[in-house]
C-alpha cells in the first residue's frame, strides 16, 4: 500500500529544536519557507523513532515540500487563523509536559540545547503556529471527502495482497481507583504545608523550601515556578486558589486530585499569571491501598453475581475520566479502534490477563496511571485471533485506511494545481530527483 504523504506531516516542524542552521544547507524553497539539510536530517531521524522506515531521501525532501507548500498558502488564507492566545497555551502545555518528564527546566534546555526557556518558548510557538496552520488548511480541503461502500470495496480489492497478517487481540475494559487517604493522613499533609508557610512568612525563601519540599516533578527543582499560566490551564481547584489571589499572597493549603498544595502569586500579566506552588503528593500508604483493593474486590464479586454489571460498575466507582462514560472500554490511540495487540499490552495488565477469555474477570491488582497509585479490575470484552486483515472483521481500520488514501489524493490534487503560482526552488544535487511531481515545470525553475 502507498504510504500517505502526510505520515510525515508535522514531525518535519520538529527542526525548530535545532540551534544552528547552516545558510549554505538550504534543500529547497516553497513561497518564503525553507527546507535545509538540518530539516531532513532531522525529520528523518523523527521519523525512524516513530518506527517508519526511510530509504529514498528523494520522496522523503518531497514530502516536506508538500507540507510546505499546504502551510505557505494557508498563511495566506485569509479564512485560515491561529490565535496568539492559542498558540501560547498549547506552548505552555507541552513545557508542563517536558516539565513533567524530565524533572526539571534545566533538564528541559539541556535535553533541548537551549540557553533559556524563553528561546525554547519562542521556537515551540512558531513550531506551533506552524502546525495549526497546516492542519487547518488539510481539514478545510478534506471536510467533504468521505468513503462510499463502493469506494471501500473497490480500494479493499486494490490492496488486498498488501494488508498484513495481524496477531491475537483483545478489547478490554478497566475500572481503577485512587487509594483514598484517611483524614487524619490528609490532616498530616495540610499541617506539614501550613508550617512550610509559617516558616516562608517568617522569612525562608519559597522557591527554598519548594525545591526542598515540593513532589511536582515539573516544577519542584525550579523552586515551584511556573510561568504564564493562563484560566482552566490547570485543575479548577488550583484555578479557582491561584487566580483569587494578589501578587505576593500565599494560599491556605487546598486539595486537588494530585494532593495538596500552597501557592504563591509572584505576578499578574494581564490575562496570565506567574506563580510559584508546593505540592504534597496524595500517595497512600499500605493501609489505604489495602481497603481499596477489599473495596475494589467486593465490586468484583458483586459483578459475578449479577448484582452490577461491569458497565454499570465503571461509570459508578471508576476514576478513569476517560472510560468510565465507555463502560470502561479503553481506546487504542495508535490504530483508533479499541483493539490491542495482547503481547504488547503493558506487563501488569498482560499478566493479569494471562489465562482469561472473553468476558471473564482479571482479579485485583496494584498498578500506576499518571504517576499514581491505582488498584485495578480488567474484563475482556472480545478476544479477535490471529487473522489476516479483511473488510468482515477489519471494517473500520480498512475504511480508515481508504478514507485517508481519498483525503491524500484530494490533497495531491490540490498540491500540484498550486505549483504554477508558487516561488518554489530546488538546490544541488536534489534537482536530480525523481520527484512525483514537476516542481520545476513553471517558468524553468
Amino acid at each position: 500500500m502507498n504510504r500517505l504523504f502526510l505520515v510525515v506531516t508535522f514531525f518535519v516542524s520538529t527542526s525548530i529544536f535545532a540551534q544552528e542552521t547552516k545558510l549554505d544547507g538550504i534543500v529547497a524553497v516553497v513561497g518564503n519557507e525553507i527546507i535545509t539539510e538540518t530539516d531532513v536530517k532531522e525529520g528523518e531521524n523523527y521519523a525512524r523513532s516513530e518506527g517508519q522506515t526511510v530509504t529514498d531521501r528523494c520522496s522523503f525532501i518531497e514530502n516536506m515540500m508538500k507540507e510546505k507548500i499546504i502551510l505557505y498558502k494557508a498563511k495566506h488564507d485569509t479564512l485560515i487563523t491561529v490565535n496568539k492566545d492559542e498558540v501560547a497555551r498549547e506552548a505552555e502545555s507541552r513545557i508542563e509536559g517536558y516539565r513533567n518528564y524530565f524533572g526539571s527546566d534545566v533538564n528541559i534546555l539541556t535535553n533541548f540545547k537551549f540557553k533559556t526557556m524563553g528561546e525554547l518558548r519562542s521556537l515551540l510557538e512558531t513550531m506551533i503556529k506552524n502546525q495549526m496552520y497546516t492542519q487547518r488548511k488539510m481539514a478545510e480541503l478534506t471536510k467533504n471527502v468521505d468513503v462510499s461502500p463502493e469506494y471501500l470495496k473497490e480500494f479493499y480489492r486494490a490492496h488486498e495482497s498488501e494488508f498484513p497478517t495481524l496477531n491475537e487481540e483483545i478489547e478490554y475494559g478497566q475500572i481503577y481507583m485512587y487509594p483514598k487517604l484517611t483524614e487524619s493522613h490528609k490532616e498530616e499533609l495540610i499541617n506539614q504545608l501550613k508550617s512550610i508557610k509559617k516558616q516562608i512568612e517568617e522569612g525562608a525563601s519559597f522557591a527554598d523550601m519548594a525545591k526542598m519540599y515540593s513532589q511536582d516533578p515539573g516544577s519542584a527543582a525550579n523552586g515551584g515556578q511556573i510561568l504564564n499560566v493562563r484560566r482552566e490551564q490547570m485543575v479548577k481547584e488550583f484555578d479557582a486558589v491561584a487566580f483569587g489571589l494578589e501578587e505576593g499572597q500565599i494560599s491556605e493549603p487546598f486539595e486537588t486530585e494530585y494532593g495538596f498544595h500552597i501557592v504563591y502569586l509572584e505576578k499578574k500579566k494581564g490575562q496570565a499569571i506567574d506563580l510559584r506552588h508546593i505540592l504534597l503528593m496524595s500517595i497512600p500508604n499500605q493501609e489505604e491501598i489495602k481497603a481499596a483493593i477489599k473495596k475494589l474486590e467486593d465490586i468484583r464479586e458483586d459483578i459475578k453475581a449479577e448484582k452490577i454489571t461491569f458497565n454499570q460498575a465503571a461509570l459508578k466507582y471508576s476514576d478513569d475520566k476517560y472510560t468510565k462514560y465507555n463502560g470502561g472500554l479503553l481506546s487504542n490511540s495508535q490504530t483508533g479502534d479499541n483493539r490491542f495487540e495482547k503481547i504488547k499490552l503493558p506487563t501488569k495488565v498482560l499478566y493479569n490477563l494471562s489465562g482469561l477469555g472473553k468476558g471473564d474477570l482479571s482479579e485485583v491488582f496494584e498498578d500506576k496511571e499518571n504517576n499514581r497509585t491505582v488498584v485495578k479490575l480488567l474484563k475482556i470484552t472480545d478476544v479477535i485471533p490471529t487473522h489476516k486483515m479483511n473488510l468482515v472483521i477489519d471494517y473500520n481500520r480498512i475504511k480508515g485506511f481508504a478514507q485517508k488514501t481519498k483525503e491524500n489524493e484530494v490533497i495531491e490534487k490540490w498540491v500540484e494545481a498550486q505549483i504554477p503560482s508558487t516561488f518554489i526552488t530546488v538546490q544541488n544535487e536534489y534537482k536530480k530527483c525523481n520527484f512525483s511531481i514537476d516542481w520545476l515545470q513553471i517558468k524553468n525553475r
